[in-house]
Formats: structure tokens, sequence, C-alpha cells
């Protein structure tokens, strides 16, 4: 049988005593959350400063790693614009199993029509491509991109500096040049069925089916100059001797390293 304490004063006073003790550890609970929350809070600030630090440094190292990687003929790169042309130069193009079509460029603005021209391999003696932009308070602006050896109109190419691309795509609405060592040439194909030496285009750079297309064993272009609205390098490309420079006015062929 249950012993049952008779006195309601003894059970007020147990019951205040434990009110008390629970207060107590509250109280003690809630300060111990605070610093914890502070030092988590201190800790937190630390790291993030510390991981903004590691990002940043990061960055640069992967923005490094991306020339490096170009340079050394592991990674594909795309020179592509939205409204502008821009003009590429080179004083030789060697390209073998060439296929070309007329194609329309997207654009922001609409579109245009080019002439799309790709190598399966090609190797460039000089390359030097040179976009203009007028900034605001700034003015007009070069962007001039360089690699190989000096793009003047004299083929002195090494082996150390010589540019090699494989599936190479050039869109181009003016494109002059002299053309050399021509071979296996047909013209008037359906864009839809050129290829490149019997090796398909990659897909996203296939012509229409039935507009003009050509397609070439050899075809090799001597003093290049096109205005551009896109270099697509769906494979790979090496770039001895890259030089990226912006510079204030409006640059020409003249002005390529």
């Amino acid at each position: 049988m249950q012993h049952l304490d008779a006195s309601p004063t003894r059970r007020g006073a147990r019951l205040r005593q434990r009110l008390r003790d629970l207060a107590g550890r509250s109280r003690s609970s809630w300060r111990a959350h605070v610093d914890a929350m502070v030092t988590t809070s201190d800790s937190s600030r630390n790291g993030t400063r510390k991981r903004t630090a590691l990002m940043a440094a990061t960055g640069l190292g992967a923005l490094g790693a991306l020339f490096g990687l170009v340079s050394a003929n592991v990674l594909a790169v795309n020179f592509t614009t939205g409204d502008s042309a821009y003009s590429i130069y080179s004083d030789e193009v060697i390209g073998a199993n060439a296929a070309g079509f007329i194609n329309a460029q997207q654009k922001n603005n609409g579109s245009v029509g080019v002439a799309q021209i790709g190598f399966k391999t090609a190797e460039l003696n000089g390359m030097c491509l040179i976009a203009k932009q007028t900034l605001p308070v700034i003015g007009d602006v070069s962007l001039l991109i360089s690699a190989g050896e000096k793009v003047d109109g004299t083929v002195t190419s090494t082996a150390a500096n010589k540019i090699n691309a494989s599936y190479l795509f050039l869109a181009a609405d003016t494109l002059t040049g002299a053309g050399k060592n021509i071979s296996g040439l047909t013209l008037g194909q359906s864009a839809s069925t050129v290829t490149m030496g019997g090796t398909p285009l990659p897909a996203g750079q296939t012509g229409t089916p039935g507009a003009f297309g050509l397609q070439a064993v050899q075809l090799d272009l001597l003093n290049l100059n096109a205005n551009t609205y896109g270099v697509a390098l769906e494979g790979s490309i090496n770039l001895p001797n890259l030089s990226i420079t912006v510079k204030p006015g409006t640059l020409t062929k003249a002005n390529c390293p």
C-alpha cells in the first residue's frame, strides 16, 4: 500500500525547490548554448575567411592550369561571339580532310549567313585574333590573342612553334587567301552528306540537307584573312607562344606580334 504524505506544506516546499533547480539548470544550459553559439560563430567567420582565401587561390590556380592544358594540346577551346565579328589571321593553314557548307550563325539579335569550313586536322603557321569592343567611359579597346610564329606574311614556322589542331571549324562571312595543294575537291555536294575523309562531322557542325556543300582531301590556304563569327575546336589544339592582351584603340593585322 502506497504511503501518502498528508502535509501540504512539505509538498509545497518540495515543489518550489524542484522549480528552482529546474530554473537553475535552464539558466546554465542557456549560457552554455549562447557560449557555444559565439564560439561556433567565431569559428564560422574564421572558416569562411579561410574558405574564401582557398577558393580565390584555387580559382587563380585553375586559370593558370587552363592555359597550361591548352598549350599542352590537352584541352579543346572555342572562340565564339554573340553579335560582333572578329578578325583572324594566319600565314598558312595546312588542312587535311576539309568540309564546308553555307550555314546560319546564330546571334543575340538574329542570325547571319556564313561559310562554315572545317578541317579534320590542320597545321597553322601563326595565328592572330583581334576582337574589338566599345566600353563605357574607356572607349574603343581591342583584344589580341596570338600564338605560334609571328603573322607577317612569311612562313618561318618550326616544329616548336607550329600550331596543330583537330576538328577545327571556322564560321566566316568573309575569307581571303591563296589556295594551295588542293586535291580531292568535290563541289555542290549536299551539305548534310559532306564528311572529313569519310568521318562524319561532329554533332552541331553538320549542314542542311540539300544546301551547297564541299569537301576536299587537302585544302591549304596562304595568308588567311577571315572575318569570323566563331572558331570552334571540337578536338584539341596546342598554342605555343600564347599571348593575350587588351589594348586601347582599334588594332589591325599590322599589330599582330
